[in-house]
C-alpha cells in the first residue's frame, strides 16, 4: 500500500513537471499576435512551479500552493500582474507586495497589490502584512482596511 502511494505521488510530480515545462508555456504559435504577447507573459508567470521536499525551506518570493505526502508544490510570484490572486496553503509565506484577502478552511487567498492607484482601499485579513506605502486605516469584524499612499 505504501509503495503504491509513493509511486502515485511521484507520478503526479513527474506529470506536473511535464505539464509546466517552459517549452510548452513559451509556445503560443496558435495565438493572434496581441494575444500571443499577453499569453506568453501570463504563461511565464503561471508556469513557474516546482515540487520540493516538505522539509525544505520555501525560497523568498515563492508560495506553497499544495502539500502532498512528503512534498509540496511551490510557485514563484515574480512577474505577477497587479491584482493577481492565488489560493495558497494555510501556512504559506506571504511574499512582499502581497496581502491576505481571506483565510479559508484549507488555505488562504492572497493578492498582489503593487501598482495600485493612490487612495485605493482594500479589505484584508486581520493577519495580513501591510505592504510598503500602504497604511492601516481601520479594523472591522471581517478584517482590516488598508489604504495605498503611494503616488
Amino acid at each position: 500500500m505504501f509503495k503504491k502511494m509513493v509511486f502515485s505521488a511521484l507520478s503526479v510530480a513527474v506529470f506536473s513537471a511535464v505539464l509546466t515545462s517552459p517549452i510548452q508555456a513559451a509556445n503560443p504559435s496558435s495565438s493572434v499576435d496581441g494575444q500571443r504577447e499577453h499569453s506568453s507573459v501570463s504563461a511565464r508567470w503561471s508556469s513557474q512551479e516546482e515540487w520540493i521536499r516538505k522539509s525544505a525551506a520555501v525560497p523568498a518570493g515563492w508560495v506553497v500552493i499544495r502539500e502532498d505526502l512528503g512534498s509540496k508544490l511551490i510557485k514563484n510570484t515574480a512577474g505577477a500582474p497587479y491584482g493577481a490572486e492565488l489560493r495558497v496553503s494555510k501556512y504559506s509565506p506571504v511574499p512582499a507586495g502581497w496581502v491576505v484577502l481571506r483565510d479559508e478552511v484549507d488555505g488562504r487567498v492572497i493578492k498582489y497589490v503593487i501598482g495600485a492607484p493612490y487612495g485605493t482601499v482594500l479589505l484584508v485579513s486581520k493577519y495580513s502584512p501591510v505592504p510598503p506605502g500602504w497604511v492601516y486605516e481601520r479594523e472591522v469584524a471581517a478584517g482590516m482596511y488598508i489604504k495605498n499612499l503611494n503616488r
